[in-house]
């Protein structure tokens, strides 16, 4: 299994097992897949979108391994041990999963894959040609919700995509901002909804995509303000720094704001 696909062990048979829609139902890759392809306006963004999905799952799972140290509740560790190994590219993973003391409980590492999965849904409605975004983007969280719970995903689920962008934006910063965005709260609130906007920091879907380096994902944030800035912080007191190496060299995307190394090193 690759680092890119390392989310998969998540869901054995193709299911999310203790993931459910506003139905009870299981949720299910294959319904994810189907929700993005019947909203992408071309492939090209289908598979812009999906990829860049796929990868921000990938950092998800492993920050989430990282962040327990035992099997409980929801999810058998033992069923992930090849998922493990792979993830183990990103940095400080590896058999020892330390508990974070910042982190008020361990996130449920398949709630956080699904919402990994669909957190940029929105970003097809944001699309002004197939192929790239226009400026309405900061609009494809809230669209993302609400094409969420009209697919009936259901609440849970849908704020992974409302409250994703950046470190999350508060009210008052919608305010102050001049977002067109209706005046209310986009942040992360629960433990998984955390770990995938950490996660989504470190991969950009520019054309063409790539990763983000640790600094340069923290600059990007900090041009926003403190209060992002501090939320950004949190974070990573939360869930730790990711090295991106192995994932980037299996996915052949370079690394925005790395320092290379000069000649004489």
């Amino acid at each position: 299994m690759s680092l890119i696909d390392s989310w998969m062990a998540a869901c054995p048979e193709g299911e999310f097992r203790g993931v459910s829609d506003q139905f009870g139902k299981t949720v299910t890759l294959k319904r994810i897949f189907d929700l993005h392809a019947s909203l992408a306006p071309s492939e090209f963004l289908l598979n812009l979108v999906w990829t860049h999905s796929k990868i921000v799952a990938a950092i998800a799972f492993a920050l989430c391994l990282r962040a327990r140290e035992k099997k409980d509740g929801g999810v058998d560790i033992s069923a992930m041990r090849f998922g493990a190994r792979a993830a183990s590219g990103l940095k400080g993973i590896g058999p020892s999963l330390p508990r974070f003391s910042s982190l008020s409980r361990q996130p449920n590492v398949v709630l956080s894959v699904v919402g990994a999965l669909v957190h940029d849904v929105g970003a097809y409605k944001v699309s002004k040609d197939g192929f790239s975004f226009d400026d309405s983007y900061i609009f494809h969280g809230p669209y993302g919700y609400l094409e969420l719970h009209k697919a009936g995903f259901g609440e849970e689920i849908a704020l992974f995509a409302k409250n994703h962008t950046g470190s999350g934006i508060s009210r008052q910063e919608v305010i102050r901002e001049n977002l067109l965005l209706p005046p209310q709260d986009y942040l992360p609130t629960t433990v998984e909804q955390k770990v995938v906007a950490y996660s989504d920091c470190f991969h950009t879907k520019s054309v063409p995509p790539a990763f983000v380096a640790f600094d340069e994902a923290e600059k990007r944030i900090a041009r926003f303000g403190k209060g992002p800035l501090d939320r950004f912080k949190e974070m990573e007191a939360a869930f730790g720094r990711v090295d991106l190496e192995g994932i980037s060299e299996e996915c052949r995307m370079p690394i925005l704001g790395r320092q290379l190394p000069s000649c004489g090193q």
